[in-house]
């Protein structure tokens, strides 16, 4: 009995053996993440080359896009350019238009005697002036034809102010049609004015000279009669 105290095993306690054994687990587990580390890091190389060739293709893709959206502006600058040109030409071609309707062609200006519109303006100041002194008129005879002088005497200057417009260059815009209408709408006035002042200042002087003649006759019978 003492032999086998002295020389068994002796039994190790409880605690002990949950000890080795949790040891050992540990020692188990602890070779396991060696192999899965190297999974880990392979799979982890595997997605970064996954992710590279996306890059890659990513790359490629805005590349191309680059090459197009460059083409497209390199054809849209050229459009661009030629509507320039086009503008350009289209600007200077209505300009050249436009500079030509300013100017007075010389076969409408020598188709307009400007001689004698200028004497029938003369004429119209002159008849009427000398009517203005006439005898035997009375006072609001008189202030009547003063009133139709200046009306007449003012639309003829003016009508002779936009002729000398129409026929000078760089003062108007028109074609020639249009220039040769309005100059025989301004002469035509001017004539009308200058023969309603012919007109109008001979009746004035009928009627001034039928009531010298009258008043002559009246004083010839009175004296004739003696009658004062």
């Amino acid at each position: 009995m003492e032999f086998n105290k002295r020389f068994n095993k002796p039994s190790l306690p409880g605690r002990v053996w949950v000890g080795l054994v949790f040891c050992f687990g540990l020692l188990a587990f602890g070779f396991q993440p060696a192999k899965a580390q190297s999974f880990s890091f392979s799979d982890l190389f595997g997605q970064s080359k996954k992710e590279i060739k996306n890059l890659e293709q990513q790359i490629a893709a805005l590349n191309t896009l680059e090459t197009t959206i460059r083409q497209g502006y390199n054809m849209l600058h050229a459009e661009w350019y030629d509507i320039a040109n086009w503008k350009t030409a289209e600007f200077s071609s209505h300009q050249a238009y436009y500079s030509s309707l300013s100017s007075v062609n010389p076969v409408v200006s020598k188709s307009v005697d400007m001689t004698t519109i200028t004497a029938q303006q003369q004429s119209i100041s002159s008849m009427f002036s000398s009517v203005s002194t006439v005898s035997g008129l009375t006072t609001g005879e008189q202030t009547y034809i003063a009133a139709v002088q200046q009306q007449v005497v003012t639309e003829c200057n003016k009508d002779v102010t936009d002729l000398q417009t129409v026929l000078a260059p760089g003062q108007l815009v028109m074609t020639d049609d249009e220039r040769v209408q309005r100059i025989s709408k301004l002469t035509a006035e001017i004539k009308d004015q200058y023969v309603f002042t012919c007109t109008f200042c001979n009746q004035v002087r009928l009627l001034a000279a039928s009531r010298t003649q009258d008043t002559n006759e009246i004083q010839t019978e009175r004296s004739l009669y003696g009658l004062n």
